[in-house]
């Protein structure tokens, strides 16, 4: 895991903005850095040295008859068996990492290699022989990658932040990305926030030549393999699940799991140990209970047999990351378990190098309880528009508002408030905050100006609203949300962490399973469950998801108010010229008097509005 930046086709004053770029992503990589000067473009690397710790595995590398350099973030877990395919093929390798792996296997089948890497990973590749260069990001767009066509060249690196910060990006914020932001909570790619920069998304690719091209060179999200007897999927999905962790354990540093006490880092981290050994796992508590779940990670440990270290949090800690998170996210992210997930990784960097997570699970196998719902959600859409609204109405009117973590009264409104839309929007709704209908009144715009796109060419092959809304999720949510916020709260701790369950075999297997082994009744992940019976007892493999948040709600009205207030004042709204004071007074005061569970959009409107301001202060 590493930070990378650079211009492809540099003039000018490149240089300069390279360096600069490179200092801001210092972070990402402590161990070693290097700027290289290939002429017809600039890579530069910050290292954290995770396998071949030698200097043979140091970056930019070139290959060993100066062909082709590459400046890479990320792993290649399939790297041994191409690696020893190279060698066969003729390749002079001098060193033992995956990096070289990448270049010779470039340099012998060009850019199809790139569909062979089972990994998560983004580059650029630069190729001396033409002067083309390959931006290239992993098909579940685990690692991130930005990029900018700009007067000194075409300029890319791990985090938008650094591309801001390069004096080439100016901060001209994309009205569509922030009305796609205030609906979904996250920029989707191939937007960024800002109209001079773009994400590379999942799977694609941008090819610099004499033109600029961008295309798809791996469809693994959406591609699958046949299903069996339930009998035959328990079985292939312990075999591929025992194969994913050993390939995620591959390291010459010390690798731990992040563990919830949920079922699928539970999972993980029992097949961890039954591969390795011995694992060592990592939770944090909280002083508030119903965003606790030490009683479950505590059970979870015992049960996995792992060396267990738990860390013990209070609000003032998590309170105390605020002024720092727009800085770590670098693009506006409103994901409260940002908060958790950046002390779990701190705390988790005191003892190894890299964790072994989770994610992935809930939109491979229908983890989110708007996933159950959908069915329900078609039923509810038969009844007349009026008595619905009546209905929902009644909800927000009549149910007390609790700020427990996903508590009853808050799942109900989502519930009604999305119910009478199509699958995907509805489910997308349930996750998101603002609707299409209210960013128009929040921003003075003409309602729908981001219009959400087709989940993929593949939808109208779906064969159920349950796999459309899964793709999507893949596509968006986990991509540009979840797995956003995975990257840049560990590796401001310079911590890497991998996602076994996104391993490409798992994911073929789980988009080829039928909705009866992910849904049965209301039980989600229902394979998973499955499997873990055999290991887990009740209290963990029948649970509801719990999720990983922070008592956004209470802090709102106790400890963060004034932050909020002076934040989101009439004055300094007025200022950056972008929601309407009115409108977000309003949603204050509602939160503040408890009429209404305003925690959502309280945020989503905080983060955007402290990230703005800040790389306004920060633009060189």
């Amino acid at each position: 895991m590493c930070g990378i930046a650079g211009i492809v086709r540099p003039r000018g004053e490149a240089m300069a903005a390279a360096q600069r770029m490179h200092a801001t992503l210092a972070h990402r990589g402590p161990d070693a850095d290097a700027i290289e000067d290939l002429g017809d473009a600039l890579l530069c690397h910050r290292r954290l040295s995770i396998i071949d710790l030698s200097e043979t595995g140091a970056q930019p590398m070139w290959d060993v008859h100066r062909r082709a350099c590459i400046a890479y973030n990320g792993e290649i877990y399939n790297y041994r068996e191409l690696r020893d395919e190279c060698v066969q093929r003729g390749s002079e390798l001098r060193g033992a990492s995956d990096t070289e792996v990448i270049l010779n296997l470039f340099l012998l089948d060009g850019e199809k290699a790139f569909a062979r890497l089972n990994g998560m990973f983004a580059f650029c590749l630069f190729d001396a022989r033409s002067s083309e260069a390959w931006l290239v990001r992993d098909p579940m767009g685990i690692k991130p990658l930005y990029w900018a066509q700009t007067d000194r060249g075409v300029a890319f690196a791990s985090e938008l932040g650094a591309l801001l910060r390069s004096g080439l990006v100016p901060l001209d914020v994309d009205p569509c990305a922030l009305d796609a932001y205030l609906q979904s909570d996250f920029v989707p790619s191939p937007m960024s926030i800002v109209r001079g920069a773009r994400k590379v998304p999942g799977g694609m690719l941008v090819h610099v030549a004499e033109t600029i091209t961008e295309r798809t060179f791996s469809n693994v999200s959406d591609e699958s393999t046949p299903h069996g007897s339930v009998a035959d999927d328990l079985a292939n999905f312990d075999r591929i699940l025992r194969a994913a962790v050993t390939r995620h354990l591959i390291a010459d540093v010390p690798v731990g799991v992040f563990l919830s006490g949920g079922i699928d880092s539970s999972i993980v981290a029992k097949v961890a140990r039954d591969v390795a050994g011995r694992v060592s796992t990592f939770s944090i508590a909280f002083d508030d209970p119903s965003f606790d779940e030490s009683r479950w990670f505590d059970e979870a440990a015992r049960v996995v047999g792992s060396e267990h270290h738990t860390e013990r949090l209070t609000t003032s800690a998590m309170l105390d990351l605020l002024p720092d998170v727009p800085r770590v996210v670098s693009e506006p992210l409103a994901d409260g378990s940002i908060f958790p997930t950046m002390l779990l990784s701190r705390f988790t960097r005191q003892h190894v190098k890299v964790a072994l997570s989770g994610d992935g699970a809930d939109e491979l196998f229908a983890g989110y309880p708007t996933h159950a719902l959908i069915g329900a959600g078609r039923t509810y859409a038969l009844l007349p528009r009026s008595l619905r609204r009546g209905i929902s109405s009644l909800a927000h009117a009549l149910l007390p508002v609790s700020h427990a973590n996903l508590s009853l009264d808050f799942r109900i409104k989502k519930f009604l408030d999305g119910a009478d839309r199509d699958a995907i929007v509805q489910n997308a709704q349930w996750l998101g905050t603002f609707t299409g209908e209210e960013v128009g009144p929040l921003v003075g715009w003409s309602v729908g100006r981001y219009v959400r796109p087709p989940t993929n060419r593949l939808t109208d092959q779906r064969t159920n609203a349950l796999d459309s809304v899964l793709a999507h999720d893949r596509r968006n949510y986990l991509q540009d949300g979840v797995l956003v916020k995975v990257d840049r709260a560990s590796m401001a701790s310079s911590l890497e962490v991998r996602v076994p369950m996104l391993d490409h075999e798992m994911v073929r297997f789980a988009n080829g399973l039928p909705r009866d082994r992910k849904i049965r009744g209301r039980q989600s992940k229902w394979l998973l469950r499955e499997w873990a019976r055999g290991v887990f007892p009740p209290s963990i493999t029948e649970r509801a998801k719990k999720g990983f948040g922070a008592p956004l709600a209470a802090w709102f009205r106790g400890p963060l108010r004034a932050l909020v207030r002076d934040t989101l004042s009439r004055d300094s709204l007025a200022r950056d010229g972008f929601f309407a004071p009115d409108v977000v007074q309003r949603i204050l005061e509602q939160h503040e008097r408890g009429a209404r569970d305003q925690r959502k959009r309280i945020f989503n409107l905080l983060m955007f509005t402290l990230w703005y301001r800040h790389f306004q202060k920060t633009q060189p």
